[in-house]
């Protein structure tokens, strides 16, 4: 499905609307303040069972228990954590803007702006949102926390080419294994980098690696710690 001309209607955004963030940072720090409120009655609890460790800090905050002062700045520094752990939950979360020039994907504080031209076709792949270029390169790969008749409707509706079957070069991925030899070397010394990273559930690392072997026209994909791959240069099967 080729991509229609751009919509001139406003754009469309898929994310948390505005109630839902006043709930979460409202829910968040209610119950900040409320754990704040117990820390130092928790504090006295856990300092009883000597196998808790950390017995001299959790004496000490247990000793100001009753306390109305202590009481206070430790609701307030729940009340602070509470509104850091809703920002942090906003942050982390996909925030996608549509429209008939561009699509832009914000996530943890940043975004990325991909112009109309440039795409060529998305699709889901399991719960991740994927751009793909024209020479079958993916431009974006983000997890996608929204349903898809979200996006789907988005994406018709300001002309985007939409797969409703996926990825449509899934059947030229291969199963990566050491010192694959149809790969370069440079390529398979990042795949193995990559695959540490995968074990250690270190996604930013590998989200980096992957640029990296796209920038040699290697598309990557993985499925649990396992990783296959593609050359971009190639047509849809």
């Amino acid at each position: 499905m080729s991509a229609s001309r751009p919509s001139s209607q406003k754009p469309t955004v898929i994310g948390f609307p505005f109630i839902i963030r006043a709930l979460i940072f409202i829910g968040c720090t209610i119950l900040g303040i409320a754990l704040g409120y117990f820390i130092p009655m928790i504090a006295q609890w856990a300092a009883t069972l000597p196998w808790i460790p950390f017995q001299g800090p959790l004496k000490l905050i247990s000793s100001f228990s009753g306390a109305w002062v202590t009481t206070v700045v430790t609701s307030i520094l729940g009340l602070l954590v509470g509104l850091w752990f809703a920002e942090e939950v906003i942050k982390d979360t996909l925030r996608v803007v549509v429209s008939g020039e561009m699509i832009r994907l914000e996530k943890d504080g940043g975004g990325q702006e991909l112009s109309f031209e440039n795409i060529s076709m998305v699709f889901l792949d399991g719960k991740q949102l994927v751009l793909l270029g024209h020479a079958g390169q993916e431009l974006a790969r983000e997890k996608y926390e929204w349903a898809s008749e979200r996006i789907v409707s988005a994406l018709t509706a300001h002309g985007y080419s939409w797969s409703p079957d996926g990825d449509p070069y899934k059947g030229q991925y291969h199963r990566w294994v050491q010192d694959t030899p149809d790969l370069p070397p440079a390529v398979n010394a990042l795949l193995k980098a990559r695959e540490k990273a995968l074990k250690k559930e270190d996604g930013r690392e590998a989200k980096e690696l992957r640029s990296e072997a796209a920038k040699h026209g290697v598309v990557v994909r993985d499925e649990e710690t396992r990783q296959y791959w593609r050359l971009q240069a190639t047509e849809p099967q």
